[in-house]
Parts: C-alpha cells; sequence; structure tokens
C-alpha cells in the first residue's frame, strides 16, 4: 500500500472518530475569564470535551454578555443557555425560603452555611423550583466556594457598624438582602454587577459588597478603596442548570459532566486559596488602599438578630427556618 493510501486511511479513522457534531452547552458567567471563577469554568469546559471525547461542547459568556443573571435565569429556565453559576439566590423567584441562603449574619461559618444547604428543608425547595422552572444543580452546591469571606469596599472609610447609615450600597434584586441592609441603615440601590464599577465611580453607589476574591478581578478597589471584612454569609458558587438538558445526556455524558464539575470545582478551590493567602498584602500594596480584616461586625450580628426574630414574630419566615439554621448548627 502506497504511503498515500495509508494516510488517506488513518485520516478517514481519525475522523470517523469524532463526533458527527458536537452538543454545543452555553455557560453564561457574571466573572472576568481571569478570575479565580473564570478560570475554573474554563477548567471545566476543557474537561467536559475531554471526557466526552468532544461529544459536548461548553461555550462560555462572561462578564454577562449575554445579560444580567436576573434574565440569565430566565433563559436558563427556557432552554436558552445550559448552565449559569452564580450565586443560588437567583432561584428564590420561584422558592422564596432559597433567599435564606444568603441571609446577612445568620450563619456562623462555612460548616454551619454547609450543613444548612443540603439538609432536608433547603434541598425541598431546590426540588421545588425543579419541579416549577426546570432547573436544577449540577453537582454539589458547597464544592465551590465563591470567595473566602466577603467584604465591603466603601468611597469613604467604614470604621464602625455607624458608619454605615445613609451609605448608598449596591446590592442585587433581592427583597431579603434589600431589607436587611436598609434595616441596618444603609442606602440600597440595585445595579447589575458589571455595572458596579461605573456606578461607584459615576457616584451613583458609595460601596459594594463582595467576595474578597472579585476585588482584585473587578478592579474595585480603584473606585472603592477602602475594604472590610465582614462575613456577611457563606457563599458558593451554585452550578444552575437547564434540567431538561441534562436528561437528554446519557449516563456516559452526565458522569462525564459530574466529573468535569468535581474537578473544576477543586482546581477552583486551589486557586481561590492561593489568592487567599497573599490577599490582603496584595491589595494594601496598591496605592491608597485601605484594608480591615479585623472589622467589629459584633454590632451587626446583634442588630440582624433583632431583624430576624421581627419577621419570625410577623410569620414572615418559611415555616421550620429558624429550627433547621439551629439543627445545621449541632450536626
Amino acid at each position: 500500500m502506497s504511503l498515500f493510501a495509508r494516510l488517506a486511511g488513518a485520516t478517514a479513522l481519525a475522523v470517523a472518530a469524532l463526533p458527527l457534531h458536537a452538543e454545543t452547552w452555553r455557560l453564561s458567567s457574571m466573572m472576568t475569564p481571569d478570575s479565580f471563577e473564570g478560570q475554573a469554568y474554563q477548567k471545566f469546559a476543557d474537561l467536559v470535551a475531554e471526557y466526552t471525547d468532544g461529544g459536548i461542547e461548553v461555550r462560555i459568556y462572561p462578564n454577562e454578555q449575554i445579560g444580567s443573571m436576573d434574565s440569565v435565569v430566565e433563559q436558563l429556565s427556557q432552554g436558552v443557555i445550559q448552565l449559569a453559576p452564580s450565586g443560588i439566590s437567583f432561584m428564590s423567584r420561584w422558592e422564596e425560603g432559597i433567599t435564606f441562603a444568603a441571609a446577612p449574619f445568620l450563619f456562623d461559618d462555612y460548616d454551619h452555611w454547609s450543613n444548612f444547604v443540603n439538609g432536608d428543608l433547603f434541598q425541598s425547595w431546590l426540588g421545588s423550583v425543579e419541579g416549577q422552572a426546570n432547573i436544577t444543580i449540577l453537582g454539589n452546591i458547597p464544592d465551590m466556594p465563591r470567595g473566602s469571606f466577603r467584604t465591603l469596599l466603601s468611597r469613604t472609610p467604614v470604621e464602625s457598624a455607624d458608619d454605615i447609615a445613609g451609605l448608598k450600597l449596591r446590592q442585587y434584586q433581592n427583597d431579603l438582602i434589600i431589607d436587611a441592609w436598609t434595616y441596618l441603615g444603609a442606602e440600597v440601590r440595585v445595579l447589575p454587577w458589571g455595572e458596579v464599577y461605573d456606578g461607584i465611580n459615576r457616584g451613583i453607589v458609595d460601596a459594594v459588597t463582595s467576595p474578597a476574591e472579585s476585588i482584585e478581578s473587578m478592579r474595585f478597589y480603584e473606585v472603592a478603596p477602602n475594604i472590610i471584612r465582614t462575613d456577611e454569609y457563606p457563599q458558593a458558587v451554585s452550578w444552575m442548570m437547564n434540567k431538561a438538558a441534562w436528561d437528554k445526556l446519557s449516563p456516559e455524558q452526565q458522569d462525564a459532566m459530574n466529573r468535569a464539575h468535581a474537578e473544576a470545582a477543586a482546581y477552583g478551590r486551589e486557586l481561590l486559596s492561593a489568592q487567599s493567602a497573599s490577599l490582603q498584602a496584595d491589595l494594601e500594596a496598591k496605592d491608597g488602599v485601605n484594608v480591615n480584616l479585623d472589622f467589629d461586625n459584633g454590632p451587626l450580628v446583634a442588630k440582624m438578630q433583632e431583624f430576624y426574630a421581627g419577621l419570625d414574630a410577623a410569620g414572615k419566615l418559611p415555616e421550620g427556618l429558624l429550627d433547621a439554621v439551629d439543627a445545621a448548627r449541632t450536626e
């Protein structure tokens, strides 16, 4: 057989081994590609391609390219996109209880929060969303923390809880978050995540709450150089997923996606750990940036206990919420 024939035969076999066409999964992200989240999403896309032998292509749309999260979760529900990793609270439009996963100053630490999220009450809320909105979760929510802790960045220094009074604070559209920070004295204004930098720069808002590791990638410190650690609530990246798209996958493809998620989440944790180790020094090295990781949030915690007690007395908390929070603390 000639060399040409052998090469032609090898090429034909290689082409035959490839899928006729890759199925495309669209992943929408609020974050920049160079953030630790963005890098984890790229790792996931690469692993999915590898583990499905090219059968599934994950296309990533960073920086809210295809819309704010409010519109993205609608597209996710409708199957326009297939994945939207972000905060779990965006699913609360279908199940109000879910918003309490991001309840300010309600949980002691990450383990306490993780137990609550994986508990029966919260999982029942996720089941309700799946039935109503065709949205489920890829993997285990606590597997990929969104940051080592929560911060507040402001144009002027916040030295005590009293300084929050009158502060024009950016938040996302979430009634609990808005009501909580309003109760703490802030003047809450809703802005999409991608508009926060410009909003602070133009004076539309004075401050923003953020995962610590998003400060660098979003460059918030340039316009809000005063940074305090609030430990507002633990947070993870919830890989929200279109349920119908998931159900269409073969068991082998589902296994590949789960493996890719687990490894990408582990990769994200590695990046997060590396960033956290040098976070304070890196920020303080920048001109004009002031960092206080020892901010006393005790007065905020005490005031929020009053807030939740008032909601509970008025019958405005989901049934069993505070019991579930207490149970998660003791597990």
